[in-house]
């Protein structure tokens, strides 16, 4: 059984027939049935559907009894109680055998949607992705197992990310690496990354994007703002060399965060104008919303604390608009690092502070963060790879 969800209208259907739900039951029911045939407790459904929010269990039991009836026409799918723990999504089989769509065995078909897939990659659509990934059934196409962990890892599924058996650790080291950035200090990713640049079973592509993109904020957010230029005058020959063109918007993010931590107030506002002069040619919904953040970042460093406010604030909104879990906490943990860096204290900081902690939990970054940490650490240790060998 395949359930589509509208979160626009709050609506989930199968197919010709559709059930209009509340907010919260949309949520509910959408996290169960992508985590379908797993139990959740009481208080893990209280901090995934209700992360910012103080409800009762007995919140989770009165959404579960009105799913349960709106859902009653729909036979394959139940809500079980798990007697002493919580409760999960069952789907039972489809007693209607249909034939198989044949567009899933047509080549052009499925390159179709694959282009479909990267240019939404590209251009920050998570929802879009989102959206056709839970789809495919439906609309006869067969997803590459990339873009499954893909999904999984701008979704900020951390709990799957750490436990799947579906990819072995070594696809999915890369996607943790980036959610290592937002959960130790600076050095410590510093260190993690040197070292997953040099990993043997790491893939060339995950290398490569690991020294000529990640790693150059870090290197920012540690003072080493010399080491930082160094390695973005290498990305930029790599860039030409290899024609990565979907890297200049990235990159050039990166050189705004490096001049910011680093640089002068002209070259600063160079950067800025480099980044809007590309922001109306490429107007993708992940780089406006760093660029915003980092644009806030400029403005209180200049101590004109009220528009750094509302211009980080609009670039947090942004990235969460952009379902890009991964930069949205980034983002939210850069913010904090350069207000310690400037000695911002205060009303400003503890703000910053809270909306962090709020993303941590509503990830599940509080619950799986520590096990993301030791679980990197052991992995590239074992290898016994120096975190002290030069990049190049």
């Amino acid at each position: 059984m395949s359930l589509q969800f509208d979160e626009g209208s709050y609506t989930v259907s199968q197919r010709l027939d559709s059930i209009r739900l509340l907010a919260k039951e949309f949520a509910l029911l959408h996290f169960l049935y992508e985590n379908k045939d797993k139990a959740f407790t009481r208080s893990q459904l209280l901090d995934r559907v209700w992360p910012l929010e103080y409800p009762v269990e007995r919140t989770v039991d009165d959404h579960i009894y009105r799913l349960r009836k709106k859902l009653k026409r729909w036979e394959e799918i139940s809500l079980d109680t798990v007697r002493g723990y919580g409760y999960r999504l069952a789907l039972r089989e489809n007693r209607a055998v249909l034939p198989p769509n044949p567009s899933i065995h047509d080549p052009e078909m499925q390159e179709v949607v694959h282009g479909l897939l990267r240019k939404y990659h590209l251009f920050g659509q998570g929802n879009s992705i989102q959206t056709l990934v839970r789809q495919q059934e439906a609309l006869g196409v067969r997803i590459e197992p990339y873009y499954q962990l893909y999904l999984h890892f701008i979704q900020g599924d951390l709990e799957w990310l750490m436990n799947t058996a579906q990819f072995p650790l070594e696809e999915r080291l890369y996607w943790l690496l980036i959610y290592v950035h937002a959960l130790v200090e600076p050095a410590e990713s510093l260190a993690l990354y040197k070292q997953a640049i040099h990993s043997s079973v790491l893939p060339a592509e995950h290398r490569q994007e690991l020294r000529i993109l990640n790693i150059i904020d870090i290197y920012a957010e540690t003072g080493q703002y010399q080491e930082a230029r160094r390695q973005l005058e290498e990305t930029y020959r790599v860039m030409e060399a290899k024609q990565l063109i979907y890297f200049k918007l990235p990159v050039s993010i990166a050189a705004l965060s490096v001049e910011l931590w680093g640089g002068s107030g002209e070259a600063v506002e160079e950067q800025i104008a480099v980044l809007r002069t590309q922001l109306k040619d490429a107007p993708y919904l992940r780089e406006i919303g760093r660029f915003q953040v980092l644009e806030g970042c400029w403005l209180l460093r200049q101590g004109r604390v009220r528009e750094a406010e509302l211009r980080m604030d609009d670039g947090l909104e942004v990235l969460k608009m952009s379902l890009n879990a991964p930069l949205y906490l980034n983002s939210a943990y850069q913010i904090l690092l350069f207000m310690d860096h400037h000695r911002v204290e205060g009303r400003l900081r503890s703000k910053y502070q809270q909306i962090y902690e709020g993303i941590r939990k509503s990830y599940g970054a509080s619950i799986y963060g520590q096990q993301i940490v030791d679980t990197v650490h052991r992995f590239l240790s074992a290898e016994s790879i120096s975190s002290d060998l030069p990049l190049t």
